[in-house]
């Protein structure tokens, strides 16, 4: 859904598109298989996408190791809690923003983001993080 209606592409929406789709799903597929309602399934994916957006793509010396993989690890325990979340939130308030509202947003906030934040290693940590350093 999230592909058809935005983008999981850090090119083209940073890593808000790439992590948050995944804490998204993750958090969908927990909440499902602890036997949420439907209702719990979508509050989960929406916490996970969520508290994802604005987040840039910004891999240093081109790598996507650094921050990448940190940030999914993150994410992979954020789709835990935002299914755990999900759970007790929905039974005691009805939820004001929906998956689709994040989707829509993640995707328009993507598209504000400048091409430096969106996986070109051009801006962020890419320039802030000195390719070789020298040890001491």
């Amino acid at each position: 859904m999230i592909q058809y209606n935005a983008t999981i592409s850090g090119a083209k929406a940073g890593c808000q598109a790439e992590v948050g789709a995944a804490c998204s799903m993750g958090a969908a597929m927990i909440a499902f298989l602890q036997g949420q309602t439907n209702s719990q399934i979508e509050c989960a994916a929406e916490i996970g996408l969520e508290h994802h957006l604005g987040l840039t793509c910004d891999p240093v010396g081109g790598y996507v190791m650094i921050p990448c993989i940190e940030r999914n690890a993150v994410a992979a325990q954020r789709s835990i809690d935002a299914a755990r979340l999900a759970k007790y939130l929905r039974n005691v308030k009805k939820n004001r923003v929906s998956f689709d509202m994040v989707v829509q947003t993640m995707n328009l906030t993507g598209k504000k983001l400048p091409i430096e934040l969106k996986e070109s290693a051009l801006g962020g940590l890419a320039i802030v993080v000195p390719e070789h350093r020298t040890q001491k």
